[in-house]
């Protein structure tokens, strides 16, 4: 069995602090990408399901004006559920990423090793601020939401009134 000297030397495996077993730097990296594709997943879903809303409040303005309070109310309700588990998923990605980064640089973070524009934007790369941007993003678009379906003249479009010709 190797010590945790000849592990340090090794640049392909590392001890990982509290595991108490090696891990390849590889397999860190494929993580690390794994969960930045996972959160480019959730951004975009979250995207095309609010420009969804967005468009079909817009189109149907009229029928949204008819519907009752009750169904306001399931209609606001699946939004802000859409939002909220959403948001909760996209925090959790963040966390994973930000946790996967600083393993990275504990175990494999050694500035010589890259070039100084990767070691700033991959090995430094933090994602702590982003559950403040997420919150921020999410309140905003199912505020949007909100404003449609309970102040109807936000979203109604009406063409340009025609007059009555008075030629002949």
């Amino acid at each position: 069995m190797r010590d945790a000297a000849e592990d340090i030397d090794n640049l392909r495996f590392v001890r990982v602090t509290g595991w108490g077993m090696p891990i390849q730097e590889q397999t860190l990296i494929d993580a690390i990408m794994h969960v930045r594709g996972q959160v480019d997943f959730l951004w975009q879903f979250f995207m095309t399901v609010q420009i969804a809303i967005f468009a079909l409040l817009f189109i149907y303005d009229e029928a949204v004006e008819q519907l009752n309070s009750f169904a306001r109310f399931l209609a606001i309700g699946a939004v802000a559920l859409f939002d909220w588990i959403n948001a909760e998923a996209l925090k959790g990605a963040y966390s994973l990423l930000d946790a996967l980064h600083r393993q990275y640089r504990a175990d494999f973070g050694h500035p010589e090793r890259f070039q100084s524009v990767l070691y700033d934007n991959f090995v430094l790369a933090s994602f702590e601020g982003r559950v403040t941007m997420i919150s921020i993003t999410h309140s905003l678009a199912f505020g949007v939401v909100l404003m449609a379906l309970f102040w109807r003249r936000f979203i109604q479009h009406q063409g340009p009134k025609r007059k009555a010709s008075t030629e002949a």
